[in-house]
């Protein structure tokens, strides 16, 4: 037998929800628009054996449906403590008329409340037993309600799950020991109850999802028969959480129901003050004002999904029409000048993200409480980390995809990648993109637009405890919003310069200053910034970034791959005809210092060197001009064909002074590569200078030549830097870089966790 114990009628009067009070429409909106024998048919006909009705502070609902044989009078009593302000609802059932205005009288006192209750012998349940209103959820709070309630709502239609699942994991656990031990301690009457058991309701306020979530009982016949049951404890939770879906129809359908009885209201006001409030939201359009107003009503004939379906559609359509707008001329000028249009593109999906953030920040709280009320060892984290990019060849992709490759630790904490691409990859999460942005001075490359409803769905869905994200592109400044919507921390990796390259790719300042303004935003607003050297974080803070805390990402390298084994003279010999090797590994572009490099190697002109260049770019083709037969260009590799050509060649050059990381310096090394950087940014930090190859001054390019020459003609010092080299990083394996990768992620979790209970306290 199935009833839905937690139903709302049009008794329940004027709303306090806050999705309504805060929509601003000028006019009285109500808990609830369904009359109460509606919700009662659709109860019904949601296959409820017994219905209920769990109006606030009212049974004038539920009076009217008491001709129904299988009806159950029920109220929600709102009540609250007096030592500290936490309040707390309670469904009540079986309650007359007399009963109803008893408890009212004592709704200030929740101690009175109860011990009407038992006194009475009425059926009642602690209702959403988690849903932090008035005072924190202390470990003393939750026990009380512990020792007073020997029936709690496991699982309410319109809650988290999370929250709903933490409330049931405590009640739970305890034994009626533990309950006599806490009323004691608390100086509570005895409870009547031994352990607690658990109920479910939908919670419905809309007349839209009544019966979707329910408590079992046994076969029961009448309404005795299941205030019986109750008493007895013999329920049995059933049916769905709340999810951001099932609340924004809700909340559509009263705003629909509101503007349908309040339009002849504001359209009766004078025309300069109708519809004052919603105009806040859209300033300067009151047209549009007015349209919204008179076409919500409407809302009412679309269930949930269409709804959806209309609004996204609509959003998705303004977003390709506003980014299509900032594809021609100068990408950063005319991406700034319709920023307008991209803000206004995301209108029609408020109403989610809106539920969404409501359900981030009760979500967040409950990850917060559950170290104070639980003894147990702290539950494994989960990390989305947000890729652009993911399948292109440099080494941000490189990073990810090896750390993908990593299996998750014992202790059950993973990492979840995520991309926004048509093309799949193994244990990566896959998002589609509304439309595509080209990459500004990277011809033919472009990144997926994802829609900001799918990311926040997705992590919503994922309960990521924390979100990482690789770079600033389209997937990751959405995936910034949502964290900052949803309230979980966001962990940004710095992994370029882009400030720089704007300013090498296009030779214009004012491009560079205005990229580097955008990037700089976007990482102010992560809690922890992750960079590849200290260098970077050093020239972060000397650029007037303002972080909350920066942090090293651990340098990682495939050793089985790159390794000194793979060296073949064969290869060595096919590459350069016997003459000395220089290796150039990387994307061939001015950003890369490619341009000065190739001019000091040509008029070096060493008829016994010969220079290898793995890569492509824009670059390449001027470069393969001005070299001719000096230079062998091999295009993109990787796998086993790239780790043999580094561990055929000589030295490795590696002229960037951009670099933030440098990986394929570290590929070099482990391949038995002694290297030439210059002192700046990551590709001085992966290695040792004079130990490993040379550092050189950044911007000498004259002795950074000479030194690799020399090198080139020392075969003893190259064995002896190479070993070294190997030796040096061989200790930089996947698996030890992802087990210090989540123990940094476990400790900003804490963190975050610390400082909200700081807040809290304070």
């Amino acid at each position: 037998m199935r009833i839905d114990l937690h139903l709302h009628s049009v008794a329940s009067g004027n709303s306090t929800n806050w999705w309504v009070k805060s929509l601003g429409f000028g006019f009285e909106t109500r808990e609830s628009y369904t009359e109460p024998h509606k919700a009662y048919e659709l109860a019904t006909s949601a296959g409820m054996d017994f219905v209920t009705l769990t109006d606030h502070e009212t049974i004038a609902g539920a009076s009217t449906l008491t001709h129904h044989h299988n009806f159950v009078v029920g109220e929600e009593v709102g009540t609250q403590f007096p030592e500290d302000g936490g309040k707390a609802d309670i469904l009540v059932y079986g309650l007359t008329p007399a009963d109803h205005t008893e408890l009212q009288s004592r709704r200030a006192n929740i101690y009175d409340v109860v011990a009407y209750l038992r006194e009475a012998n009425l059926v009642h349940v602690l209702a959403h037993p988690l849903f932090e209103v008035g005072a924190p959820l202390t470990r003393e709070a939750v026990e009380k309600r512990m020792a007073l309630f020997p029936l709690w709502e496991f699982i309410n239609g319109s809650r988290p799950s999370q929250q709903n699942r933490l409330a049931q994991r405590i009640a739970e656990q305890v034994t009626g020991s533990d309950l006599r031990s806490i009323a004691a301690r608390h100086g509570l009457p005895m409870p009547t109850h031994t352990r607690i058991a658990g109920t479910a309701g939908s919670d419905d306020h809309g007349g839209v999802y009544p019966g979707s979530t329910w408590t079992e009982l046994p076969h029961c016949t009448s309404p005795q028969d299941v205030l019986e049951a109750m008493r007895a404890q013999q329920v049995r939770p059933g049916g769905t959480h709340g999810s951001v879906q099932k609340m924004s129809s809700t909340a559509m359908r009263i705003i629909a129901n509101a503007a349908q009885e309040g339009l002849h209201d504001a359209k009766s006001q004078p025309e300069e003050d109708a519809a004052l409030p919603i105009q806040r939201l859209m300033p300067g359009q009151k047209k549009e004002v007015k349209k919204v107003l008179e076409y919500l009503p409407f809302l009412n004939a679309l269930d949930g999904d269409q709804i959806r379906s209309l609004l996204v559609g609509r959003y998705e359509s303004q977003l390709r029409m506003g980014l299509g707008e900032a594809s021609a001329g100068m990408p950063a000028l005319t991406i700034l000048s319709s920023l307008g249009s991209l803000v206004d593109a995301h209108l029609p999906i408020t109403p989610y993200i809106g539920v969404h953030s409501y359900f981030g920040r009760e979500r967040s709280k409950t990850r917060h409480i559950q170290p104070r009320l639980l003894d147990a060892p702290a539950d494994p984290i989960h990390v989305g980390a947000f890729v652009d990019d993911l399948q292109a060849v440099h080494g941000v992709s490189t990073m990810y995809r090896q750390l993908n490759k990593v299996h998750p630790q014992d202790n059950g904490d993973r990492i979840t990648l995520v991309q926004c691409s048509t093309m799949s990859a193994e244990h990566v999460v896959s998002l589609r993109a509304i439309t595509s942005m080209s990459l500004p001075f990277y011809q033919g490359r472009s990144l997926g637009v994802p829609s900001l409803l799918d990311v926040m769905d997705h992590i919503a869905e994922q309960d990521y405890d924390l979100l990482h994200i690789a770079t600033p592109g389209p997937l990751g400044i959405a995936a910034l919003v949502c964290g900052l919507t949803l309230g979980i921390p966001v962990v940004g990796a710095y992994h370029t310069e882009f400030g720089s390259y704007a300013r090498i790719l296009s030779g214009d300042s004012i491009v560079a200053e205005i990229v580097e303004g955008v990037v700089r935003q976007f990482y102010e607003r992560c809690n922890v910034v992750m960079v590849p050297s200290r260098s970077t974080a050093d020239s972060l803070v000397e650029r007037g970034y303002r972080l909350k805390h920066v942090d090293v990402l651990p340098n990682g390298v495939d050793t089985a791959l790159f390794s000194p084994q793979k060296r073949s003279e064969v290869l060595h010999a096919e590459l350069g005809g016997g003459k000395k090797l220089l290796l150039y590994v990387g994307r061939v572009s001015g950003e890369k210092g490619l341009d000065e490099f190739a001019r000091a190697y040509a008029a070096a002109d060493r008829d016994d060197v010969h220079l290898v260049v793995v890569g492509d770019g824009p670059y390449r083709e001027e470069m393969e001009t001005l070299l001719g037969d000096r230079a062998t260009f091999t295009g993109f590799l990787a796998g086993d064909e790239l780790a043999r050509i580094y561990a055929s060649c000589d030295v490795f050059v590696f002229p960037s002074t951009t670099d933030t990381l440098g990986r394929v310096v570290t590929e070099a090394q482990a391949s038995g590569v002694p290297a030439v950087v210059f002192g700046i940014g990551g590709p001085r930090e992966a290695m040792r200078g004079g130990e490993t190859g040379f550092v050189i001054e950044p911007g000498d390019m004259h002795m950074f030549m000479e030194r690799a020459l020399w090198l080139a003609d020392q075969p003893t010092v190259r064995a002896r830097m190479g070993a070294a080299a190997a030796s040096y990083v061989s200790a930089m394996d996947w698996d030890k870089v992802y087990e210090q990768l989540m123990d940094k992620f476990r400790r900003v979790i804490e963190d975050e966790v610390a400082n909200i209970a700081l807040t809290v306290a304070t």
